[in-house]
């Protein structure tokens, strides 16, 4: 079967085909759903073929490294256009045309009767492809093409919407767009600084070694920078690893929503509810955590930027999980929820335990995915209402939903047997046992107990109670909404069978990458799990206690929440995202639109357009001016001008001739 390596190529080619087909002959919306649906439904037929023809090869040599052509050769630096199909490869490329081709069903029928739909459809077959190259790039330069090229697609899938005003809950999609993109620029710098770094140092910017072009791989020399120091300024000297590390880490900080540049994803709300669950469960926010994973032969030979990456994950997981609890909108919940959730995989990552992260990133594809497209079945139902104040006793009205949200909700809360459970617990038992930190291991404790905490709440707010605005009655999703959602939710409940305790098979699928150690289960971690399990379900029951029934009367629309009183400004700044815009708004954003304004009055229209531009005509009409005013008509005038002219130079001869 060696000879099928061809079909790898086909992963990515279809989804560019369908967007090239789209784009060209499509004109009815029922033919760009259908068409780009096909396209990344086909590229996950061939997903599933190029793991056959990997698995069929000899265990030493299936990792596929094929060259299309050489891309870049300029001296020393060359560089193939090639993809890289693994272990890894295969995980990643497996949830991103799995889950994004259910996505694309699931939008043919909530689209329907948008205005653009061509262009949507369009745009989701090249987030699609552009995602694929990211993961399956042989190489750094090419995968910072499909980063780019992620980040150009969610910019124009966020700013769908970019002739409305406004959207829920009051993000203007054009600035949500510009926010998105600009935000990811500044990781997106630092990233590329990364590779140019690594190249400096280690002379290659492809993963392995490539065979084609007879260049090394960067990943196998990274032990040679042991003990190589860089400068940087004044600050003094830091290990070249530990460097490239934290670059790459700014870059993750980006694209996968980390503190402190998070802000981005929550306003990504403004895109339409199959872009939310696409960018935040199977794609673009997964980056940065595959990022991490393929080079963690840098990652583990450097503790300090391990560490680092560690505390970044519990801070985002906490911060954004206590940002959650505050929110109304049933789609901004969810966006702080998957910033906390991308918390647990950076943690996870950073802790060596990268086979826990790409597991928690798999399962959470399934149930965030899950979840987006509910609350989107949920909106469709009361008519693009948000807001969770003015819902209330849906469970009745919408009974199929409601039990498909629910299992969504108790995935992401980690309850047993749900898929999040075993996910989270193992991240859980490795940060107590593994690697012997308890704080860390509590940290998670409790933003596990907090995730539980506001998903009882959201449950509570839309299904249970009464209308608390009364309007048309709501209705379930058609065919083309419902179906994907059956399949996640399956995923939901039996994804934790992938990495099961006592089988793990994504762990010994992957060992081959990522030559990490078998987990041994022992029953110190089933107590742990058990009381992490308790602890969570205990908070999932309070916040369905609180809002379903001791403050569900007190819950009205337009109204601040009635935890608001109690909790005061500590409720207030959760609310704002603990003030991360505000700060940016203030110090960075404003005085740079500011500067840019004075650079404009005084440079541009004054200096530019006043002084070289307008000047020159000015004098020129000046003097054209006072020329015109010389030619009067007049005889007289003229002869004066003319004696005038002779005794000035009858006055120049004779003084010259003395």
């Amino acid at each position: 079967m060696s000879d099928l390596r061809w079909v790898i190529w086909l992963i990515p080619a279809l989804p560019l085909l369908g967007f090239l087909v789209t784009v060209l002959l499509a004109r009815s919306e029922r033919a760009a759903g259908l068409i780009a649906s096909v396209a990344v439904g086909l590229s996950f037929v061939a997903t599933i073929a190029s793991i056959a023809v990997m698995q069929s090869l000899p265990e030493e040599a299936r990792r596929l490294n094929i060259v299309l052509w050489e891309w870049i050769s300029v001296g020393a630096f060359r560089v193939s256009f090639g993809v890289l199909f693994d272990q890894l490869t295969a995980v990643m490329a497996l949830l991103i045309t799995g889950v994004g081709g259910l996505i694309h069903i699931y939008s043919i029928g909530y689209m329907h009767g948008d205005s653009r739909p061509v262009r949507f459809f369009a745009y989701l077959n090249l987030f699609i492809f552009a995602m694929l190259m990211l993961v399956m790039a042989d190489n750094l330069l090419l995968l910072f093409l499909g980063w780019e090229g992620v980040g150009l697609c969610s910019f124009l899938l966020i700013g769908h919407y970019f002739d409305r005003r406004s959207v829920a809950p009051g993000i203007v999609p054009s600035e949500a767009a510009v926010k998105a993109f600009v935000v990811n620029r500044v990781g997106d710098a630092a990233f590329l600084l990364a590779i140019i770094l690594v190249f400096s140092r280690l002379g290659s910017i492809s993963f392995f070694p490539n065979e084609a072009l007879g260049i090394n791989g960067y990943l196998e020399r990274a032990p040679e920078l042991a003990f190589t120091q860089v400068g940087i300024g004044f600050l003094g000297s830091i290990g070249v690893i530990t460097a490239i590390c934290l670059l790459m880490l700014i870059g993750v900080t980006g694209k996968s929503a980390q503190v402190p540049l998070y802000t981005w994803l929550p306003d990504a709300m403004a895109g339409p509810t199959p872009v939310s669950a696409l960018i935040h469960a199977a794609t673009m926010v997964t980056a940065g955590v595959y990022l991490i994973v393929r080079n963690h032969t840098l990652f583990s030979a450097s503790p300090t930027a391990a560490g680092v990456v560690v505390a970044i994950g519990l801070v985002t997981a906490f911060l954004a999980a206590t940002a959650a609890i505050t929110q109304f909108d049933i789609k901004r919940v969810l966006a702080y929820s998957t910033i906390s959730q991308l918390g647990y995989m950076v943690t996870a990552v950073g802790m060596g335990a990268y086979a826990a992260g790409m597991f928690h990133l798999l399962t959470h594809g399934f149930f965030k995915a899950l979840l987006f497209l509910a609350a989107g079945a949920i909106i469709h139902a009361v008519h693009e209402t948000q807001d969770m104040r003015r819902m209330g006793g849906l469970k009745d009205e919408l009974p199929t939903t409601f039990r498909i949200y629910a299992i969504g909700a108790l995935a992401l809360a980690g309850i047993f047997p749900f898929a999040g459970f075993w996910s989270k617990d193992e991240i859980i038992a490795h940060a107590w046992f593994t690697v012997q930190n308890p704080g860390a291991a509590v940290a998670l404790i409790v933003t596990s107990m907090l995730t539980a905490f506001y998903m009882g709440r959201q449950v509570a707010l839309i299904f249970y109670g009464k209308r608390r605005e009364p309007g048309t009655p709501a209705h379930e999703p058609g065919n083309a909404m419902r179906i994907p959602l059956f399949i996640l939710a399956a995923a939901a409940v039996l994804g934790g069978l992938i990495n099961l305790p006592g089988v793990h098979w994504l762990s010994s699928f992957l060992e081959p990458v990522i030559h990490e150690p078998e987990v041994v289960y022992t029953l110190g971690m089933g107590i742990l799990a058990t009381i992490a399990t308790l602890l969570s379900i205990g908070g999932a029951y309070l916040g369905w206690w609180l809002y379903a029934r001791a403050l569900a009367g007190r819950v009205r629309p337009g109204r601040d929440d009635p935890a608001l009183r109690y909790l005061g400004d500590l409720w207030r700044g959760a609310e704002l995202g603990w003030g991360f815009d505000w700060f940016y708004q203030r110090v960075i954003v404003r005085p740079y639109r500011n500067f840019s304004q004075t650079l404009s009055d005084v440079f541009d229209r004054q200096g530019i357009d006043g002084i070289l531009v307008a000047g020159p005509g000015r004098i020129l009409g000046v003097l054209a001016h006072g020329v015109r005013v010389a030619q009067s008509g007049f005889v007289r005038n003229y002869a004066l001008a003319f004696l005038i002219g002779v005794v000035v130079l009858v006055g120049y001869f004779t003084l010259a001739g003395r």
